[in-house]
């Protein structure tokens, strides 16, 4: 835990620098770049975690509850969005050797990725995994929609939930590689209220373990895009513009919207049929993988 906490209370830039060294130590042979740091591995698979937070400063002041198992500071968020990701890194770094990326400036816009993307090759890696969600038992593909990626990514315990974006939403399509992000312990993200629940954060690093022991047995997963149609499930509207549409898919997916009258489509913005069908297929599964879990929490279940 005391590894945690020191990198909570590191500025973005000293965390970088720090970082920098630990690899080193590690003789990974670190990358270091405006907008990321990257050490390739002798294993399969890339973490991803970004070392920016929303805060301006980091937190002065740290406190462990035992009994709630909570990290908290009385004087603001600590940053765990998302220092989780980075510490859950650094642990799994002390047995194995995956490719890592630590990535900054997330939280404005994934602009560590887009850089990343620019400055480095494409890594022979088999999928990417990203520590940067709230909870314990989330995954979370954003626009990913390989079913078999999906399916072996809950083997491990994780259910599919929904997001908005991160840095594997960038990283992922531009390399052609499926991506996960991951739940890492951490909750009230981007709030004053901000917590860790170290347990949580402690079953991500196990469940990660045995990910990568399971390496030598995993397929390649290929990015496989959620093509989302103007047709059945989502109607077409000339006057929202993208964050509108935006938030009108999170709508769709939490069912509580109900949109006006659409209006009909032209032929030039249709897809093809078999096209169209596949995106709708794809919405649906995720829809339902929602609705389980929801059914699920109801229920107790785990």
């Amino acid at each position: 835990m005391n590894k945690l906490i020191s990198v909570l209370k590191l500025t973005q830039q000293e965390l970088k620098s720090t970082l920098y060294s630990y690899l080193l130590k590690k003789k990974m042979n670190p990358i270091f770049e405006d907008g990321f740091l990257y050490a390739e591995g002798s294993m399969p698979v890339l973490l991803v975690a970004h070392i920016d937070t929303v805060f301006e400063e980091p937190p002065k002041r740290l406190f462990y509850s035992k009994k709630e198992d909570k990290i908290f500071s009385p004087s603001g968020g600590i940053g765990g969005d998302d220092r989780c990701g980075v510490y859950v890194i650094m642990q799994l770094l002390e047995k194995y050797r995956p490719h890592v990326l630590f990535t900054e400036d997330e939280e404005i816009g994934c602009i560590g990725a887009e850089k990343t993307v620019k400055k480095l090759a494409k890594p022979n890696v088999k999928y990417i995994i990203e520590f940067d969600r709230r909870g314990s038992d989330d995954c979370v593909f954003y626009d990913c929609g390989n079913d078999e990626f999906i399916d072996y990514i809950e083997s491990f315990g994780f259910v599919t939930d929904i997001g908005t974006c991160s840095d594997i939403s960038v990283l992922g399509s531009a390399w052609d590689i499926a991506s996960v992000n991951l739940s890492s312990g951490y909750y009230n993200e981007h709030t004053e209220k901000e917590y860790i629940i170290f347990n949580e954060l402690q079953k991500t690093i196990n469940r990660a373990k045995s990910m990568l022991k399971a390496l030598k047995q995993a397929p390649y997963f290929d990015y496989q895009e959620i093509q989302y149609t103007t047709r059945s499930y989502i109607p077409f509207y000339d006057e929202l513009s993208d964050e509108e549409f935006l938030l009108w898919i999170e709508s769709f997916y939490n069912h509580n919207f109900t949109p006006t009258e659409p209006k009909v489509i032209s032929e030039q913005q249709a897809l093809p049929e078999e096209q169209d069908i596949q995106s709708q297929d794809a919405i649906k599964r995720l829809v339902l993988r929602k609705e389980d879990k929801q059914n699920k929490d109801k229920n107790g279940e785990k």
